[in-house]
Protein backbone atom coordinates (compact mmCIF):
# COMPACT_ATOMS: atom_id res chain seq x y z
CA UNK A 1 0.00 0.00 0.00
CA UNK A 2 1.35 3.28 -0.91
CA UNK A 3 2.53 5.77 1.66
CA UNK A 4 -0.24 8.70 2.64
CA UNK A 5 3.03 11.57 1.76
CA UNK A 6 3.66 9.56 -1.57
CA UNK A 7 0.14 9.82 -2.49
CA UNK A 8 0.05 13.38 -1.94
CA UNK A 9 2.71 14.17 -3.69
CA UNK A 10 1.45 12.26 -6.73
CA UNK A 11 -1.67 14.18 -6.20
CA UNK A 12 -0.30 17.27 -6.49
CA UNK A 13 1.78 16.12 -9.89
CA UNK A 14 -1.33 14.72 -11.02
CA UNK A 15 -3.27 17.99 -11.01
CA UNK A 16 -0.42 19.96 -12.37
CA UNK A 17 -0.19 17.77 -15.32
CA UNK A 18 2.81 16.12 -14.44
CA UNK A 19 2.04 12.74 -13.87
CA UNK A 20 3.91 9.89 -15.80
CA UNK A 21 1.48 7.28 -17.09
CA UNK A 22 2.56 4.34 -14.00
CA UNK A 23 2.09 7.11 -11.57
CA UNK A 24 -1.23 7.54 -12.57
CA UNK A 25 -2.09 4.37 -13.15
CA UNK A 26 -0.40 3.78 -9.56
CA UNK A 27 -3.20 6.44 -8.25
CA UNK A 28 -6.10 4.82 -10.15
CA UNK A 29 -5.34 1.60 -8.64
CA UNK A 30 -4.94 3.09 -4.90
CA UNK A 31 -8.73 5.15 -5.54
CA UNK A 32 -10.52 2.52 -6.97
CA UNK A 33 -9.16 -0.83 -5.22
CA UNK A 34 -9.13 0.90 -1.63
CA UNK A 35 -11.95 1.02 0.35
CA UNK A 36 -11.09 2.88 2.91
CA UNK A 37 -9.49 6.10 1.85
CA UNK A 38 -8.36 9.17 3.98
CA UNK A 39 -11.11 11.81 4.62
CA UNK A 40 -9.24 14.55 2.75
CA UNK A 41 -9.35 12.42 -0.52
CA UNK A 42 -12.87 11.64 -0.93
CA UNK A 43 -13.73 14.23 -3.80
CA UNK A 44 -10.48 12.80 -5.14
CA UNK A 45 -11.73 9.21 -4.74
CA UNK A 46 -14.67 10.20 -6.58
CA UNK A 47 -12.75 11.93 -9.22
CA UNK A 48 -10.79 8.77 -10.10
CA UNK A 49 -14.21 6.68 -10.04
CA UNK A 50 -15.77 8.64 -12.39
CA UNK A 51 -12.28 8.61 -14.92
CA UNK A 52 -11.93 5.44 -14.32
CA UNK A 53 -14.34 2.95 -12.60
CA UNK A 54 -16.59 2.03 -15.89
CA UNK A 55 -15.90 2.21 -19.87
CA UNK A 56 -17.75 5.09 -21.34
CA UNK A 57 -19.88 3.94 -24.32
CA UNK A 58 -21.51 5.89 -26.54
CA UNK A 59 -25.57 5.29 -27.47
CA UNK A 60 -26.14 3.45 -30.39
CA UNK A 61 -26.98 6.26 -33.76
CA UNK A 62 -24.90 9.28 -31.87
CA UNK A 63 -22.67 9.72 -34.69
CA UNK A 64 -25.09 9.57 -37.35
CA UNK A 65 -27.49 12.17 -35.58
CA UNK A 66 -24.59 14.13 -35.21
CA UNK A 67 -23.81 14.01 -38.40
CA UNK A 68 -26.97 14.93 -39.71
CA UNK A 69 -26.55 18.03 -37.12
CA UNK A 70 -23.81 18.96 -38.56
CA UNK A 71 -24.91 18.96 -41.82
CA UNK A 72 -27.83 20.80 -41.18
CA UNK A 73 -26.44 23.55 -39.66
CA UNK A 74 -23.78 24.12 -42.49
CA UNK A 75 -27.09 24.08 -44.73
CA UNK A 76 -28.57 26.68 -42.51
CA UNK A 77 -25.31 29.13 -42.50
CA UNK A 78 -24.75 28.64 -46.33
CA UNK A 79 -28.62 29.81 -46.42
CA UNK A 80 -27.50 32.83 -44.28
CA UNK A 81 -24.47 33.58 -45.49
CA UNK A 82 -26.58 33.70 -48.82
CA UNK A 83 -29.13 36.30 -47.27
CA UNK A 84 -26.29 38.59 -45.63
CA UNK A 85 -25.11 38.64 -49.52
CA UNK A 86 -28.68 39.70 -50.19
CA UNK A 87 -29.19 42.31 -47.71
CA UNK A 88 -25.65 44.22 -48.73
CA UNK A 89 -26.61 44.54 -52.07
CA UNK A 90 -30.03 46.05 -51.57
CA UNK A 91 -28.42 48.19 -48.57
CA UNK A 92 -25.84 49.20 -51.52
CA UNK A 93 -28.69 49.94 -53.79
CA UNK A 94 -30.53 52.21 -51.55
CA UNK A 95 -27.33 54.16 -51.03
CA UNK A 96 -26.91 54.58 -54.75
CA UNK A 97 -30.20 55.62 -54.96
CA UNK A 98 -29.76 58.40 -52.19
CA UNK A 99 -26.63 59.56 -53.42
CA UNK A 100 -28.15 59.84 -56.76
CA UNK A 101 -31.24 61.92 -55.80
CA UNK A 102 -28.71 64.10 -53.48
CA UNK A 103 -26.43 64.58 -56.62
CA UNK A 104 -29.81 65.78 -59.17
CA UNK A 105 -30.94 67.74 -55.89
CA UNK A 106 -27.70 70.01 -56.11
CA UNK A 107 -27.56 69.73 -59.29
CA UNK A 108 -31.00 70.96 -59.98
CA UNK A 109 -30.73 74.18 -57.51
CA UNK A 110 -30.16 77.69 -59.17
CA UNK A 111 -27.34 79.53 -58.37
CA UNK A 112 -27.80 81.90 -55.59
CA UNK A 113 -24.21 82.34 -54.94
CA UNK A 114 -24.46 86.04 -55.95
CA UNK A 115 -26.93 86.86 -53.86
CA UNK A 116 -26.58 87.27 -50.33
CA UNK A 117 -29.18 88.06 -48.35
CA UNK A 118 -30.17 88.52 -44.68
CA UNK A 119 -32.43 86.73 -43.14
CA UNK A 120 -32.19 88.01 -39.40
CA UNK A 121 -32.13 91.35 -38.41
CA UNK A 122 -30.33 90.49 -34.92
CA UNK A 123 -27.16 88.71 -35.30
CA UNK A 124 -28.14 87.14 -31.97
CA UNK A 125 -31.11 85.81 -32.87
CA UNK A 126 -29.28 84.46 -36.06
CA UNK A 127 -26.76 82.58 -33.80
CA UNK A 128 -29.39 81.08 -31.78
CA UNK A 129 -31.07 79.72 -34.52
CA UNK A 130 -27.69 78.79 -36.10
CA UNK A 131 -27.31 76.37 -32.54
CA UNK A 132 -30.40 75.06 -32.24
CA UNK A 133 -30.32 73.65 -35.86
CA UNK A 134 -26.62 72.14 -35.19
CA UNK A 135 -28.25 70.45 -32.07
CA UNK A 136 -30.82 69.43 -34.40
CA UNK A 137 -28.62 67.80 -36.37
CA UNK A 138 -26.28 66.29 -34.31
CA UNK A 139 -29.15 64.64 -32.26
CA UNK A 140 -30.28 62.91 -35.53
CA UNK A 141 -26.60 61.97 -36.89
CA UNK A 142 -26.05 60.57 -33.30
CA UNK A 143 -29.49 58.50 -33.27
CA UNK A 144 -28.42 56.95 -36.79
CA UNK A 145 -24.82 56.06 -35.78
CA UNK A 146 -26.18 54.28 -32.80
CA UNK A 147 -28.28 52.55 -35.57
CA UNK A 148 -25.56 51.55 -37.49
CA UNK A 149 -23.23 50.64 -34.43
CA UNK A 150 -25.60 48.19 -33.32
CA UNK A 151 -25.84 46.31 -37.21
CA UNK A 152 -22.64 46.49 -36.88
CA UNK A 153 -22.26 44.21 -33.99
CA UNK A 154 -24.83 42.39 -34.87
CA UNK A 155 -23.05 41.97 -38.17
CA UNK A 156 -19.44 40.86 -36.17
CA UNK A 157 -21.69 38.29 -33.79
CA UNK A 158 -22.90 36.26 -37.54
CA UNK A 159 -18.98 36.79 -38.39
CA UNK A 160 -17.78 34.83 -35.71
CA UNK A 161 -20.48 32.31 -35.63
CA UNK A 162 -20.03 31.69 -39.67
CA UNK A 163 -16.44 31.65 -38.79
CA UNK A 164 -16.45 28.94 -35.85
CA UNK A 165 -19.25 26.86 -38.30
CA UNK A 166 -16.72 26.85 -41.11
CA UNK A 167 -13.02 26.46 -39.05
CA UNK A 168 -15.05 23.02 -37.54
CA UNK A 169 -15.96 21.67 -40.54
CA UNK A 170 -12.65 22.08 -42.26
Amino acid sequence: MMQMDNIQQLLEKFYAGDTTPDEERRLKDYFLDNKCVDERWKKDRTLFRALYATPHEMPQGVSARLEATLRRLDGNERRTAARMRTLWRRIGSVAAAALLCVALFFAVQPDTSNTVADTYDNPEDAALMAEKTLLYVSVKLNRGIKQTYAVRQEMGKMSEVLEKTFKTNN
